[in-house]
């Protein structure tokens, strides 16, 4: 089964770390595109590379097109992988819709994942003129791209290959990409266009569990910039970046800033776990939320003052555990002065306990990133002055 498994989806495993990278391509490409990328990370990571079946080097006798007919045949795919390879706690970096693949592969098995990093996500391509969601593309233009796969014209790639690349400085780009186009089976490639462009996977963002890393392009006819803000609001634990590259495809045409920002994302994530446990022993308050104001982190101690179970806390509004008057205050003083100056020493807050008892506390503040993402961290001490 397993041999059966690396055959058909013509895994190819590198690197040299213990934990693993698995790489997914995006519609119409295969493997090498990732080329640029792998390299910046092949020291630290077991890198896994393979094809959709279908393209490049895979077992095509292995393509069943019941299986196929919707992304989770392709989700599956990656679990079968992993499973193979007996990998948990990897980081999924995707491609396109080789995102939303990992999105579903991480639902149905989260406990296999530790980030994911999307790079050019997008949830549905059809524009949704009832709900205001512009995806990118009207149905008549994709239904006539698939007109043009059935009839096995080659004119298809020659008009979605620039689409897509854009970049038109860098015409070898557009040349690869098209030509990756024209030497995936005709048959499956169509069907996979079908899947690919008219899936519509925004109900499965909420269900996200696993931390996301969201790369969008500032400039990207495909999945444009209102479609990746879409991706962040709606997927919990998800970070965003917009990059100064250009493109659907920037881990081909600016794989630096790609590489620089996975990077940003990923080193700290040894650190903070032993640095959560750590601070999850300080016999003092410790509480970290973000410039948005949901709690990301709250203590053994904190969480014992307040009488709150850590789930119950998690991803809700600060302001739950603050009297009105603090509220007021953390509004009108705190979050502007973090805003201005990144700390704050000797700020009095009252807490509010899950059963409404009050708990005053002195805090020491001050903002600090991690995972690519700004947190501000909160010091607190009991029975300071009873002031707000």
């Amino acid at each position: 089964m397993k041999q059966n498994v690396l055959l058909r989806n013509n895994v190819k495993i590198t690197g040299h770390g213990s934990q693993a990278m698995i790489f997914a391509a995006g519609f119409g490409c295969d493997q090498n595109m990732w080329r640029f990328v792998t390299p910046a990370f092949a020291n630290e990571y077991r890198i896994i590379l393979f094809d959709y079946v279908g393209s490049g080097d895979t077992d095509i006798q292995s393509y069943d097109q019941e299986r196929y007919a919707t992304l989770n045949g392709y989700a599956q795919d990656i679990l079968d992988i992993l499973r193979a390879l007996n990998y948990h706690k990897v980081i999924f970096v995707g491609h396109s819709v080789g995102c939303i693949i990992g999105l579903l592969a991480s639902i149905r098995e989260p406990e296999r994942f530790e980030r994911l990093v999307m790079v050019g996500p997008s949830p549905c391509y059809l524009n949704d003129d009832l709900s205001h969601y512009m995806g990118g593309f009207e149905r008549k233009s994709l239904e006539d791209l698939l007109v043009m796969m059935d009839k096995n014209d080659i004119g298809w790639a020659n008009f979605l290959a620039p689409v897509i690349m854009q970049n038109g400085d860098r015409p070898e780009l557009v040349k690869e990409l098209k030509e990756s186009f024209c030497a995936a089976d005709p048959t499956i490639s169509r069907n996979f266009a079908k899947v690919t462009f008219f899936s519509d996977n925004r109900d499965d963002l909420p269900k996200a569990t696993v931390p996301a890393l969201i790369l969008q392009s500032s400039e990207d006819a495909v999945a444009p910039v209102a479609v990746g803000e879409y991706v962040h609001r709606h997927m919990p634990k998800s970070t965003y970046k917009l990059m100064k590259a250009t493109g659907h495809c920037p881990h081909m045409s600016h794989p630096d800033e790609v590489i620089a920002s996975i990077k940003a994302y990923l080193v700290p994530i040894p650190r903070l776990a032993v640095r959560e446990r750590q601070l999850h022993k300080l016999p003092c308050g410790f509480l970290s939320f973000t410039l948005e104001g949901k709690i990301s982190l709250a203590n053994e101690t904190l969480l014992e003052w307040l009488g709150y179970a850590r789930e119950e806390l998690q991803d809700r509004s600060i302001e739950v555990v603050l009297t009105p008057a603090s509220v007021l205050f953390y509004q009108m003083y705190f979050f502007p002065m973090m805003r201005l100056h990144g700390k704050a020493d000797e700020v009095y807050l009252t807490l509010l306990t899950k059963t409404r008892e009050e708990v005053p506390v002195r805090i020491n503040a001050a903002c600090h990133g991690h995972a690519g993402e700004l947190a501000i961290e909160c010091m607190m001490l009991r029975d300071g002055p009873r002031r707000h």
